[in-house]
């Protein structure tokens, strides 16, 4: 290149965009971590309207039920287990309900990301994706028992 101080420019701001980018990619995937923890909180203290509230509005469940789930289904489904805690406190999750969990990836792509976890029992995937507010909802809640469903 005839001209050194363009080829600097260049790199500089290469040098720019990538520090940025990756702080970017940090701080989103600092925002899914929390919205990860705020939605495995509300799992283990039993509310499961909050839990609820983590699902977007075309959100699809799709475990080791006989048929997926659209949002409705999943609305219900929450709106039944936090019924039945206010009635049963007993019917909580256990204090170790996370026990033997182990993430195996989150990542961030843009506005959407993932968390692939298993536990002692299930292996499951979660699709987040961001909201115009900044903030993380499932999309997709993905998983599948470790061992075949007795009948």
């Amino acid at each position: 290149m005839k001209n050194p101080k363009i080829l600097v420019r260049i790199l500089l701001a290469l040098a720019a965009l990538l520090t940025f980018g990756c702080r970017d990619n940090e701080t989103e995937l600092d925002s899914l971590t929390a919205a990860i923890n705020e939605y495995e909180s509300a799992w283990s203290s039993g509310d499961f309207l909050k839990v609820e509230s983590f699902f977007t509005v075309d959100a699809k469940r799709l475990h080791t039920e006989p048929e997926v789930w659209d949002r409705a289904a999943i609305k219900r489904y929450f709106e039944e287990k936090a019924a039945e805690v206010s009635k049963n406190p007993e019917t909580n999750p256990p204090a170790d309900w996370k026990a033997g969990r182990k993430y195996i990836e989150i990542r961030v792509e843009g506005d959407i990301a993932y968390d692939i976890f298993t536990t002692d029992s299930f292996k499951a995937m979660h699709i987040w994706e961001r909201q115009a507010d900044g903030s993380w909802k499932i999309k997709y809640d993905m998983g599948i028992l470790n061992q075949p469903v007795e009948e």
